[in-house]
């Protein structure tokens, strides 16, 4: 086979569960996600450090070398599918590979009873310093699978995972597993409590989460 024919072979998506990934692929999932993700984004709390997600998705070449991952956690009180993290190796950006996860997240999800739509965070291009261009074709990419953000969340931000006190600028999106309606404000509320008395309850000071749930917009009466 040509190198025209191997780039064509679309990457091939599996669901995993974390006992069953050798070590190899656990080593090269870690250094995806240490390349992909800055030092605020990562903690030794989350799932790759833990190895303990809800769900586990790795991509792999034709070849059958890992060259990317994604991870995601039930909320329980919201029940939604929070999407930690998804990333692709360098070698293998541009070739579908972010767009193949995706697909089977989106397939394998409608299975799950326990989650009715995903939820995830993406850096915000317009309140990040120095205004990356990747930053909006990241968002770009999630909106063409369907996730949109948030409208009754302004401002919304993270906890820095590597500063305690510091904040990272951060846009909430939603996408319905088997429909696309909107997440609604009290749906944003029980998101972020989820969120920040569980994942991020090690990292968020104490306040964080009241002045997340005063910046979302009520429902119209």
């Amino acid at each position: 086979m040509n190198n025209r024919g191997r780039e064509s072979t679309p990457p091939s998506i599996r669901r995993r569960d974390w006992p069953s990934v050798p070590q190899v692929d656990c080593r090269r999932i870690v250094s995806i996600w240490e390349e992909a993700f800055p030092p605020e984004e990562r903690s030794a709390h989350d799932t790759v450090s833990q190895r303990n997600s809800t769900w586990l998705w790795t991509a792999h070449s034709p070849e059958g070398n890992l060259i990317g991952f994604a991870t995601a956690l039930l909320l329980p009180t919201s029940e939604a599918a929070y999407l930690e993290y998804l990333a692709v190796s360098p070698s293998a950006r541009g070739t579908g590979t972010g767009a193949a996860l995706l697909s089977s997240i989106g397939t394998d999800l409608q299975e799950e009873r326990s989650a009715h739509g995903v939820v995830l965070e993406v850096e915000d291009p317009l309140r990040t310093a120095g205004r990356d261009p990747l930053l909006a074709r990241r968002m770009a990419f999630y909106a063409r699978w369907g996730a949109l953000p948030v409208p009754s969340l302004n401002d919304y931000f993270m906890p820095d995972l590597a500063n305690p006190g510091g904040l990272v600028p951060m846009t909430l999106l939603w996408r319905g597993i088997r429909d696309d309606s909107m997440l609604t404000p009290d749906g944003v509320a029980r998101v972020l409590t989820d969120l920040y008395h569980g994942y991020y309850a090690h990292a968020a000071s104490k306040d964080h989460l009241e002045d997340m749930l005063e910046r979302i917009t009520p429902a119209a009466p």
